[in-house]
């Protein structure tokens, strides 16, 4: 019982934190939120285009880029 209170209490301190990344990535981050779909469509654009074989050797332009802008 000891253990589940000391949990809640660390995760209450947690949320309490104005700079933990669950305040400043997920509350009142809306257009954090959907940059996840660009990341999603990104990460898939970016297998399928090494799977067949179109990704190439540079950064500039590629499907990655695309991802890590939407991360950024």
């Amino acid at each position: 019982m000891a253990d589940t209170a000391a949990l809640v209490e660390m995760i209450d301190r947690y949320k309490a934190d104005p700079e933990s990344v669950y305040n400043t990535w997920f509350i009142g981050a809306e257009e954090r939120l959907k940059a996840f779909r660009a990341i999603r469509r990104g990460v898939r654009n970016t297998i399928d285009s090494i799977a067949d074989g179109s990704f190439g050797s540079d950064f500039k332009g590629s499907p990655l880029e695309v991802v890590l802008a939407a991360i950024t």
